[in-house]
Order: C-alpha cells, then sequence, then structure tokens
C-alpha cells in the first residue's frame, strides 16, 4: 500500500472517529436530566430513544465532502508543512475519496434496544440470534464494494475487488495483483466455485457453525473445545448512577443546544461546545469510575489528549416530524488549528428507523468449512514449496 493511500485513508478513519465523537456528544446531552428541561434537549432525548425503540434501523455514513473539496484542503496541508509534496492528492484519489461512505442496518422481530440489552444479559455478550444485520462500505457513486449480511443466523459476503483496489490510491500494482489472483482461482476445480464467486464479486453463504468446528479442528485436532466468549464489561448499578451524574454535571456546563426551527420540513438543533475543554472535562469526570473497572479500565486514557484544539465545535442534529432522529452532520475541518472558515470537511449520519428489514441475497453459493480448510493446507503447502498453493502466483 502506498503512503498516499495510508495518507487518505487514515484522514477518513479520523474524519470518522470525530464524527463518532459526535453522536457520543448529541446523545450525551440528550441523556442529561438538565438538558431535558430545554425544548431542544427534550426533542434530542426524543430522538434518540426512538432509535432504540424501533423495530429496524439504518445509520450511514457518509464524507459528504466533493473531489474538489478534498484537493483544496490537501494543497492547504501541503502549503502548512503538514504534508510533503510527494504525497499530494491526486484528482483521481480525490474522485475516489469523495462521497465515500458506509451503512449499517439491522432489523428484528422485536425493538433494537430490547435486541442488544440481550447481549448484556447472559448471553456471553453474543447478539440475539433474531438479530438480522448488513453492512456495506460503498464509494461515491454509491456502488457497493463490500457488503456482509447475518439473516437467520447465516453469514453472506460479497465483495467487489477491482473497486476496492482503486480506493484512494492510483497505484497500479494492487489491480494487477488481483487480476493475477483471479486467473489462478479460474483454474481450481468445480468444488471451488464459491471461491470463483467471491473474488468476482458474486454472492457467497458461510455458516458460522461449520466455521466454529473448523476452529476446533484447526485449534485442537477436533477435541478442544471453543473458549466461551466473555461477557461484556459492564458498570455496577452505583458506578452507572455516578457515571450519569458525572456526565449530567459536564454537558450542563459544556455544552449548549439552539433550536433554529425548522429546515426542510425537519426540526434543527445545533449543539455546540469547547472541544478541548469538553474532551477535558470528561476525561476527568470519567476516569475515576471506571479505571478499576476489568477490561475498561486498563484501556481507558489517564489523561486527555492534548491534540484537540482549543477552539469551538459544533455538530447539526435534524428531527423528522414524527420525532425520530433524521441526521447528525459536522464540519471536521473546524477542528484544524490551521483551518480557515473558507476550507470544510463535512461528514453526516443519517437514520431511518422505517428501513426495509436485511434479506438473504438470491443465488449465494455456499462457502464451506471444508473448502477453506482445503485452501489453508493448499497455502501452507505453497508457503513452503514457493508454489503460491491453490492461488497460483
Amino acid at each position: 500500500m502506498t503512503h498516499r493511500k495510508e495518507y487518505a485513508i487514515t484522514r477518513t478513519r479520523q474524519a470518522a472517529l470525530v464524527l463518532a465523537c459526535t453522536v457520543a456528544l448529541a446523545g450525551g446531552v440528550a441523556a442529561c436530566g438538565a438538558a431535558k428541561q430545554l425544548s431542544a434537549g427534550a426533542k434530542v432525548s426524543t430522538a434518540f430513544d426512538k432509535l432504540g425503540e424501533s423495530k429496524s434501523l439504518s445509520v450511514k455514513f457518509s464524507l459528504d465532502a466533493t473531489a474538489d473539496q478534498l484537493l483544496a484542503l490537501d494543497k492547504a496541508e501541503i502549503a502548512a508543512g503538514d504534508e510533503s509534496k510527494s504525497d499530494a492528492m491526486t484528482a483521481q484519489d480525490a474522485k475516489n475519496l469523495a462521497g465515500l461512505g458506509a451503512s449499517i442496518t439491522m432489523s428484528a422481530d422485536k425493538p433494537l434496544k430490547d435486541v442488544l440489552d440481550s447481549a448484556k444479559a447472559g448471553s456471553g455478550g453474543r447478539l440475539d440470534p433474531g438479530l438480522n444485520f448488513a453492512l456495506e462500505l460503498h464509494g461515491g457513486d454509491a456502488k457497493p464494494l463490500f457488503e456482509l449480511r447475518v439473516v437467520n443466523s447465516k453469514d453472506y459476503l460479497r465483495v467487489d475487488l477491482d473497486e476496492l483496489s482503486k480506493l484512494g490510491s492510483s497505484d497500479k500494482s494492487l489491480a494487477g495483483g488481483i487480476s493475477g489472483m483471479k486467473s489462478g482461482v479460474a483454474q481450481l476445480p468445480s468444488a471451488y466455485n464459491a471461491v470463483k464467486d467471491l473474488v468476482n464479486g458474486r454472492w457467497v453463504s458461510i455458516d458460522p457453525k461449520q466455521l466454529s468446528g473448523l476452529t476446533k479442528s484447526l485449534g485442537g485436532g477436533g477435541t478442544t473445545a471453543a473458549p466461551s466468549p466473555s461477557a461484556l464489561p459492564s458498570l455496577s448499578s452505583g458506578d452507572q448512577n455516578k457515571l450519569v451524574k458525572a456526565l449530567t454535571g459536564v454537558f450542563t456546563v459544556d455544552v449548549t443546544l439552539d433550536d433554529k426551527g425548522t429546515q426542510d420540513g425537519k426540526d434543527h438543533i445545533v449543539v455546540t461546545a469547547p472541544a478541548r475543554k469538553l474532551v477535558a472535562d470528561i476525561q476527568n469526570a470519567v476516569e475515576p469510575i471506571v479505571k478499576d473497572v476489568p477490561t475498561i479500565g486498563s484501556s481507558f486514557p489517564t489523561a486527555a489528549p492534548t491534540s484537540v484544539p482549543d477552539k469551538s465545535m459544533s455538530a447539526d442534529v435534524y428531527i423528522n416530524n414524527d420525532g425520530s432522529l433524521s441526521k447528525l452532520s459536522l464540519d471536521v475541518w473546524q477542528l484544524n488549528p490551521k483551518g480557515t472558515a473558507d476550507q470544510h470537511l463535512p461528514l453526516s449520519l443519517s437514520f431511518d428507523t422505517q428501513a426495509a428489514p436485511t434479506t438473504a441475497p438470491a443465488g449465494a453459493t455456499e462457502l464451506t468449512s471444508g473448502v477453506i480448510q482445503d485452501m489453508l493446507k493448499g497455502m501452507g503447502a505453497g508457503s513452503s514449496d514457493g508454489s503460491g498453493g491453490p492461488l497460483g502466483g
């Protein structure tokens, strides 16, 4: 992978992380009793509650920046000395990244909050088998690049290797490698049709129970029991109350909500907070409570990051007529200490509580554990004799 591609993807990951923090920010404000005393806070609180009350939900992440905006930001970073000219984004890079997005869809026969809560109570962290799930990564043209579905406890997978190879880089070496792999797979016998379908962008299905059996077999000749999943880390009721109280105090002081009225038929509320102060106050409030909680405490930072700029950040919340959450949007570039008023990197999260239920794709070829095991064995043999295994090359 080229440095240019790594840089572009890193930027996108950072932007997604900031937007995720915005979701937590808006949701945290909504959860605060003090915020509910305000009309705007009550609207946001209700909007988030409705997400869990629905039986289906689609959440779509979108990088809303245009190719021209991305190129302009890249040039600004070069001018500021934050990036080398040799790593400059090409027009094709910008075109490939503009509009990049992902979506997650969940559906069940009962409210999603009940389904997700069941993962915390006595299930070892496993999700309710009645939950159907879909994940999709798509390019700016909305064409799916990667899709994963879990329907009736069976997994379905589709990937467009050719389009993925273009993402964020004009480097042709990866495309050449994929082409060689496809040629090698095409020579495999019919027993490997599922593998052929997978590398050529068609749906395949996988039975998780078969994979579990394969894992046991590879791990101990089929005699070693698979370890039981550990329960999700959780706080005691006392600590939960302390956490809510602490966050309520932080959000009441640091966060403001401004009802801007109606825009395009949706209620528009602006959530604003001083970025550095908010992060530091959350750190100081939460760390003493969670520091001794297994798993959580050991990974929770002991100090707030110093890289957060001392600037105000704001996010826009849009609410449908029925009170459900419609969209969260954030201009990430407002957090760049060197950013100017004419520079923008917009991202958004859109929500749909009327999403169509996740269904199994038609015509999926089953990828059996036996084929997977044969492929793994072949790769092992190939690595020792230089033949490249069953894929060739």
